[in-house]
């Protein structure tokens, strides 16, 4: 198990790279709506939230002391008997399906990148991706630790270079709060998902072992790093574009020069490949434990359809999957509740090293069902 090891800055680089993604980007352009207060005020109560809802997940794993992904997790706890396996394969195969939309989408967009930047084909662009990107996992958790330490440094120096960039440009000022109800709910939906990394917590609480302490740390260091990551693109974005645009780096681009869209492109494609490493090793690991399939077909069956699906032409059914993703995402986080209670009744641990206490009490639980409820509701505005 040792070879499993993570450091704490391994495991929290882990947390970085699963919720540094494009969304990074559609962050400035939906803050722009509501100004810079909002953004303030929105991005610690999606902080607090999300950390509740990923360390009830920790606590989980913790209390029933063993290495376990969410859907056996599930097993476990809330979907039991005749009715509760067949749920419990629907939401398999709904995570799998997700989890490809995902990667596929992760594939796709640092392809098309690297080939405009490189002048070559995008089909060689997406072989050379999906090598990279897959060939970390094919090592396995410790693998994608250390490369995800060395992708987090990435994603934060290529966001200090553009901020550099931007001393000594023409400022706006959008300080004042605005915006409609509707903005501010589509604005906490997208801080929401550039927080979002639940599907790796069970990665880092096994990387970190019997430091439970260690794992609930750098869950929230990661969750943190997000945020200051995220507010940093917004800054700029709001500070230098003339117009914020959806994609935040074209407006920022037309302010700063043209380097800054190549850093920008950079900064994206770093964004989805750490995201790749992190989203395939926690399919590749479900897949092992619900169909006890080896490691090493597991990682094959999570990582290559990714690639493949792209050249049957299947983007526009790919963006389909992956709203069906985002609200599997929330679907999965509910569900997290209710097995929170109950392991905290029947775990095989009753008194795990690290625990929330009072921060998992029910008055705490209905703020996170409000959280999350919210979340949804951002999503469907975003969308529309």
């Amino acid at each position: 198990m040792e070879t499993h090891r993570l450091t704490r800055w391994e495991a929290t680089s882990l947390m970085v790279g699963a919720g540094v993604g494009a969304g990074i980007m559609a962050v400035p352009y939906l803050a722009g709506q509501v100004g810079l207060v909002g953004l303030a005020i929105i991005l610690p109560i999606a902080w607090a939230a999300s950390a509740l809802v990923h360390l009830m997940l920790a606590e989980v794993l913790f209390r029933t002391g063993r290495d376990l992904q969410i859907v056996e997790l599930m097993r476990l706890y809330v979907l039991r008997g005749r009715v509760g396996q067949v749920l419990l394969w629907s939401v398999f195969a709904l995570l799998s399906l997700a989890f490809l939309a995902n990667l596929a989408a992760y594939v796709s967009g640092a392809g098309e990148i690297v080939a405009d930047l490189a002048g070559i084909h995008r089909r060689v662009a997406e072989v050379l991706v999906y090598i990279v990107s897959a060939g970390v996992v094919f090592f396995g958790l410790k693998a994608v630790g250390i490369a995800e330490r060395f992708g987090a440094a990435m994603l934060i120096g290529f966001i200090a270079a553009i901020g550099i960039g931007a001393v000594g440009a023409p400022m706006h000022s959008p300080v004042t709060s605005g915006g409609s109800a509707t903005g501010w709910l589509a604005l906490y939906g997208m801080v929401m998902y550039a927080y979002w990394t639940f599907y790796s917590v069970p990665q880092v609480v096994k990387g970190l072992g019997s430091d439970h302490r260690g794992a609930a740390s750098a869950i929230m260091a990661g969750l943190a790093i997000n945020g200051v990551l995220t507010a940093a693109v917004a800054l700029i974005a709001l500070g230098v574009s003339a117009e914020v645009t959806e994609v935040a780096i074209i407006g920022i681009a037309a302010a700063l020069g043209s380097w800054t869209g190549v850093v920008g492109s950079l900064l994206i494609v770093a964004a989805l490949v750490t995201s790749y490493w992190s989203v395939s090793l926690a399919l590749a690991d479900i897949l092992h434990e619900r169909t006890a399939i080896s490691p090493r077909l597991a990682w094959l069956l999570a990582t290559l359809p990714s690639l493949v699906v792209l050249w049957f032409g299947a983007l526009e059914f790919l963006e389909w999957l992956r709203l069906a993703a985002g609200a599997t995402a929330i679907v999965v986080a509910l569900i997290t509740l209710p097995m929170y209670r109950a392991a905290q009744r029947t775990g095989a641990v009753e008194d795990p090293a690290w625990t929330l206490g009072r921060w998992g009490s029910p008055l705490m639980l209905g703020l996170a069902l409000v959280a999350l409820v919210l979340m949804a509701a951002g999503s469907l505005v975003s969308v529309g």
